[in-house]
């Protein structure tokens, strides 16, 4: 969220307050546990305000660790998953030190070492840094959690993934052994990393087993690059890697985008799952303010695939690389080994509606 977008009044700090206390009990916060609320230079100074008085409100202690926005090494884009966002002395040993940080920055340390390492000291995260209309519409919803849950205990007993469209898309995926991870707006056990707002389903495919074609259609949604699409994209995949990107305007822009990472490692699929909230607005990139893109990610029925680094304990990926991007897709069908999951966008299973 950008400087320009944040609320002038200090009033917007006091109406977020019982808003973010929801989120804090919704994520299990104790009286007398610790709080860590991370933030960068250009975060919206109302967040760290009001997470700090709904901490206090609940008797849990709370700091605030802000670090530069620009980082030491000057690179082609920012917010790229680099280890040298957040310094591994400091910051990092402070949020080990926590029982739950609350990630406000804007500086994409997702895919680190240092975030690994975090969850791994049983410290829990969540990120926020939505906007507060997308926040307060997208609230923890229990319904929305149960689903998430539910479909990811599917997918993770699962070993071959496909993925057709009416456009052309005809993928395979080998996730043999990989977990799945179920996202629902919420970090409320040891460990856990989640984002608020986001209801989906995602899991890692096995690095080199990618094969197919990818269609992403016209109104489809390219993250990072805020794009939906006006005319099809058709990316083709060989070895694990997509080698090719044909279409107009819109392939330009990816080829554009994804080649400014410099790196092979950018094109190897990421994550692969599909959304489970059913209160999210397709067209909210669209409206007046600034749109986060969670929408697009946990639209009910949708596919979000990644591509690039998925280092993290959630995914347990082994791609290392500064580059990622999502596309976020509609009208998709979509299989766990024989059990058809989506059909056209509609999701098949009662116990995963």
């Amino acid at each position: 969220m950008a400087g320009n977008e944040f609320p002038v009044g200090y009033g917007m700090t006091a109406e977020l307050l019982p808003l973010f206390r929801e989120e804090l009990q919704a994520c299990n916060v104790k009286e007398g546990e610790t709080v860590a609320l991370l933030s960068d230079s250009i975060t919206n100074p109302h967040y760290p305000a009001a997470f700090l008085g709904a901490a206090k409100d609940l008797g849990a202690y709370t700091f605030e660790i802000r670090v530069p926005f620009f980082t030491k090494g000057k690179r082609k884009l920012l917010r790229a998953a680099s280890d040298d966002v957040i310094p591994p002395k400091g910051p990092m040993e402070a949020m080990k030190a926590a029982d739950i940080v609350i990630d406000l920055s804007t500086l994409g340390w997702l895919y680190t070492n240092v975030h690994n390492e975090v969850l791994d000291s049983g410290t829990r995260t969540m990120s926020c840094t939505q906007p507060p209309d997308v926040l307060r519409r997208l609230t923890h919803s229990p319904e929305v959690k149960a689903r998430s849950l539910a479909g990811a205990a599917v997918l993770e007993k699962g070993k071959k993934l496909r993925m057709t469209t009416p456009a052309g898309t005809d993928l395979t995926f080998d996730k043999t052994g990989r977990k799945a991870l179920a996202q629902y707006g919420a970090s409320d056990v040891p460990g856990r990393w989640d984002n608020w707002p986001s209801g989906q389903i995602a899991t890692a495919p096995i690095e080199g087993s990618c094969e197919g074609v990818l269609v992403i259609d016209v109104g489809d949604v390219i993250l990072r690059i805020f794009r939906y699409v006006s005319e099809p994209i058709r990316c083709t995949f060989e070895g694990g890697k997509m080698v090719k990107i044909e279409g107009g305007v819109d392939a330009f822009l990816l080829r554009e985008y994804m080649g400014l990472w410099d790196d092979e490692k950018a094109f190897i699929p990421a994550h692969i799952g599909w959304g489970t909230d059913d209160r999210c607005i397709w067209s909210e990139l669209t409206l007046p303010g600034f749109g986060g893109g969670m929408d697009a990610e946990s639209y009910y029925g949708d596919i979000l695939f990644g591509m690039g680094s998925n280092y993290f304990r959630g995914l347990a990926g082994k791609n290392v690389t500064l580059g990622h991007i999502d596309y976020c897709m509609r009208n998709c069908s979509f299989w766990v080994d024989d059990l058809q999951i989506l059909k056209d966008g509609e999701i098949l299973p009662d116990n995963l509606k």
